[in-house]
């Protein structure tokens, strides 16, 4: 399973993956051109249609809200603004939350409860008056109460024979159930009632109704609390026994109230059935905006809902006259993406020329405009904008000129689509261009922290002239330059968030994939310099070579350092045939055919591309790998194939599969491999015959036709020279010899 995802895998990143301009087709096919366009078109539609997708038929000389209005606005007819579905529905909570639970109040308990009470004393009070006190203490007589009153306790019912105070007791247990329990009744258990804030409970008593706060409904388990409350709090004044008053009042409180549903949903569905989808009604003739005034949100609906009779009206005429908008929109929106293809067509044909290039470019493009859109639907700030994310990203990915030439079509992008919006348009352009200037060249994490600064100073002194020029308030201004040093900030870490993907999915190579590629911990390296040790010294050796040789001639200094790491990853296959790695005497080669020699050696470099795809290595690095030798002939095997007879005419079969460098740095690669592998075989590494070994490298390059595909010119070669002489002659430097201890001895 796990060889199965990664064989879909690679085959997906080879899909996406973006060749290096030497390996692009030299003439574009009939299939390639197809894919551009089909490109062009898609995000042409995408664009135009659905960012922002709501104003799609909105004229573009309609205000928005906090727009100042150029000129007086009236309305063309009867305009009905209707409650959008938000406003409707808040409207019905607060309608929902008005109408009051309905429980009905039986007054029948209440009389119940307050006759059971009294009959209760008066039964006490006849068998008090008709029993001797020695009949009383019996309990002979108690079932028949408990069975008249069974939810009274045996224990009160005791106690009430004893005692000489009972009208007092049914007074205030009477005064206590009606003021403080019945007041407004009882439910059975208070949870029938769903708990919600504000919301009431309307008690219906016959023909009267009464409301009340939820929290003054009470229900058994509560009336019992309160009861008990109120007998602490008349002990508190009077000496009573609080037990005996509270095990006899507890025993006659009876449920009153019982919520009647239907009622209250019948009452809610006639408050709902009020509620009018209509918020305002503007006559025609009547003012909407007057010039010189700031859109409000009610006068942008009013607006909106005149554009939207107008297409009605419009319509009716013709389609043509409502699809207007549409089509101008699709039309602006393609010139600006067909501007930027031209503008690669001629300046950047390596990037026109690679679709996956072109799809990453126009993926950046989308997710910048998402982003971009995201903040306006939030109504953030234009100045929370983070028009820097593009510039940033490109520029990284490709280039300085890429960049700005993307800055540039972004910019108009951005005006159009947002009616023109001139300040926009210019702070994309102010800020995207220093954007581009300061992300040239991101070799470490501290750039970052350079371009975070320099892009949200950009932003502040943007917004400084801008809005020294509108006059802002005090509060405003600096809220608004505040903002401006956020959305640099949170620009620069959705772009370092962002990098990895599109460098990982497309391929891309950009000086940070570099940076990790020169890491000698890579598993390939450490496979290199455990398994080919020699070879893994004269990697780096090179490396250092191509590095200087790039820096003397403008190169890319960095990507031919790490190019020449990885140039012969190859040999870790079989490193024991190859001459740095021998450790014994007796070569690997004396047991085999020089043609068979021949192919043993030429095995590293397919090996090498292999292994670079399996670790995912870019495509610039894997160049390397197949252009370091060219179609070199590998002449000592040819030399001893000569001698055992073989025929001049095989001489293609000791050449290097290839193809020749394609590149500068290529190029410098080769040069560099074979002087410093050459450079070991000098007796007496003396300035002059290392200077002499380079030139006589470079000549036979030159004159066999390798350097002819990659651009480098004589110029360039004299500077390479010179820089692999200074390596070279410094890498071979003499030293003094130290006497031994023992002639050190004899001297003394």
């Amino acid at each position: 399973m796990f060889s199965l995802l990664t064989r879909l895998k690679r085959k997906i990143l080879r899909l996406f993956k973006v060749q290096s301009e030497s390996r692009q087709g030299r003439q574009p096919t009939v299939r390639s051109r197809t894919i551009k366009f089909l490109l062009l078109a898609l995000i042409s539609v995408l664009v135009g249609i659905f960012y922002p997708g709501e104003q799609l038929y909105d004229p573009l000389d309609m205000p928005r809200r906090g727009d100042f209005c150029q000129e007086e606005i009236t309305a063309t007819s009867q305009i009905v603004v209707y409650k959008t579905e938000q406003e409707l529905a808040e409207e019905r909570e607060v309608v929902r939350l008005s109408v009051p639970y309905v429980v009905d109040h039986d007054a029948g308990v209440k009389r119940t409860v307050f006759r059971e009470l009294r009959s209760f004393f008066e039964v006490i009070d006849s068998l008090q008056k008709n029993t001797d006190s020695a009949t009383v203490v019996r309990p002979g007589s108690w079932p028949d109460i408990a069975a008249r009153f069974p939810s009274l306790d045996r224990q009160a019912i005791g106690q009430s024979f004893w005692r000489t105070d009972l009208k007092d007791v049914y007074t205030r247990l009477q005064h206590i159930l009606r003021e403080d329990i019945y007041r407004v009744g009882v439910l059975a258990d208070r949870g029938m009632l769903p708990v919600e804030a504000g919301k009431n409970v309307l008690v219906s008593t016959g023909e009267r109704e009464n409301i009340y706060p939820r929290n003054r409904v009470l229900d058994l388990a509560q009336a019992n609390a309160h009861l008990l409350t109120a007998i602490n709090r008349l002990s508190a004044g009077v000496p009573i026994d609080a037990d005996y008053y509270y095990l006899v009042g507890r025993a006659f409180i009876r449920p009153s109230l019982q919520p009647n549903p239907e009622a209250y949903q019948q009452r809610l569905d006639e408050e709902l059935a009020t509620i009018s989808n209509v918020k305002e009604v503007v006559n025609s003739g009547e003012v909407i905006v007057r010039s010189g005034a700031r859109v409000t949100e009610r006068q942008q609906r009013i607006l909106q809902e005149q554009i939207v009779l107008q297409r009605a009206e419009a319509e009716k005429e013709s389609w043509l006259l409502v699809s207007a908008p549409v089509v101008a929109r699709l039309l602006m929106v393609t010139a600006s993406f067909v501007g930027l293809y031209l503008l690669l067509y001629y300046i950047r044909r390596d990037v026109f020329n690679s679709n996956a290039r072109l799809l990453a470019l126009l993926l950046v493009f989308a997710l910048q405009l998402t982003l971009v859109y995201m903040a306006d639907r939030w109504d953030l700030s234009v100045y929370l904008f983070p028009v820097a994310i593009l510039p940033m990203m490109v520029t990284i990915l490709y280039d300085a000129e890429v960049g700005i030439l993307s800055t540039l079509v972004l910019a108009l992008l951005l005006g159009m689509m947002h009616r023109f919006n001139f300040s926009l348009c210019l702070m994309t352009m102010a800020v995207g261009i220093v954007a581009c200037f300061t992300s040239q060249r991101v070799r470490r994490r501290s750039h970052f922290v350079k371009i975070m600064i320099s892009v949200s100073l950009a932003y502040a002194v943007f917004i400084l002239l801008v809005e020294s020029m509108k006059m802002a308030p005090g509060t405003e201004f600096a809220t608004n330059i505040g903002f401006g040093l956020i959305n640099g900030m949170i620009s620069v870490f959705l772009t370092i968030g962002l990098l990895p993907l599109f460098e990982s999915l497309f391929g891309i190579t950009t000086d940070i994939t570099l940076l990790e590629l020169s890491d000698l911990n890579h598993p390939l390296l450490k496979r290199l310099a455990l398994e080919a040790p020699g070879t893994f010294q004269h990697s780096l050796n090179t490396g250092n070579l191509c590095e200087a040789g790039a820096k003397a001639i403008g190169g890319n200094s960095l990507l031919a350092r790490v190019g020449a790491y990885y140039h012969d990853v190859g040999k870790t296959e079989i490193p024991e045939y190859y001459v740095e790695n021998q450790l014994s005497i007796k070569s690997k080669h004396e047991s085999l055919t020089p043609s068979m020699s021949a192919i043993v050696l030429a095995t590293h470099v397919k090996k090498g591309r292999a292994l670079g795809e399996e670790a995912g290595l870019p495509d610039d690095i894997l160049n390397f790998i197949e252009e370091h030798h060219g179609t070199m002939v590998m002449t000592y095997f040819y030399d001893k194939a000569i001698k055992q007879g073989a025929d001049p005419s095989t001489r293609d079969k000791f050449r290097y599969p290839g193809p020749k460098p394609q590149t500068r740095e290529t190029g410098i690669a080769m040069l560099a491999d074979a002087a410093e592998a050459a450079s070991r075989t000098l007796d007496k590494p003396t300035p002059a015959r290392i200077d002499g070994l380079i030139q006589r490298i470079i000549n036979d390059r030159f004159e066999s036709g390798e350097l002819n595909e990659c651009p480098l010119t004589l110029r360039d070669l004299a500077g390479i020279k010179k820089a692999f002489s200074q390596i070279l002659i410094a890498a071979f430097h003499q030293r003094v010899v130290y006497p031994t201890r023992e002639k050190a001895e004899k001297i003394n």
